[in-house]
């Protein structure tokens, strides 16, 4: 599922902003722009961080941002952005940060289990941490994402 999600087009590398509140106006662009989420719902997960803290930096350097589905969801999506210097969330150092959209508390399940598995794997971590290319991130989700459906 995570690599019908996030392709070239919702993969944006070299990406330039002076905050965290612009990181993720700018990751979520693509899903505005394809109709799957409204600014809204942008603007739900700034509220949301700015409310609860960094919890949404999950590992080291690495956000996942994401929101309510009744906040201007309309299909599940998501997004990726590498960023050329980092940002920080109060302490929290950000190289990459991912946007997550779900239309529900149920449908992101498997999403959030094959980032799991993604956000446990040395390499990808590296590129992501790194600013590797789009091309061996997505790579990489395949790698691991064929690996998970073996018997």
């Amino acid at each position: 599922m995570i690599t019908e999600l996030l392709t070239r087009e919702t993969l944006l590398a070299d990406v330039t902003c002076d905050s965290w509140e612009e990181l993720v106006d700018i990751a979520g662009a693509p899903l505005v722009s394809r109709g799957a989420v409204t600014p809204e719902f942008l603007d739900s997960i700034k509220e949301t961080v700015t409310r609860y803290g960094s919890y949404m930096v999950v590992v080291d350097d690495i956000a996942l941002f994401h929101g309510r589905p009744e906040a201007g969801v309309q299909r599940i999506a998501l997004s990726l952005a590498l960023l050329k210097h980092p940002v920080y969330l109060n302490e929290a150092r950000i190289t990459a940060a991912f946007v997550l959209a779900a239309t529900d508390n149920d449908s992101h399940i498997d999403l959030m289990r094959e980032l799991a598995t993604g956000l446990g794997d040395d390499k990808l971590l590296q590129l992501l941490r790194t600013t590797g290319s789009p091309d061996d991130i997505l790579n990489t989700l395949k790698r691991l994402e064929h690996r998970d459906e073996k018997p």
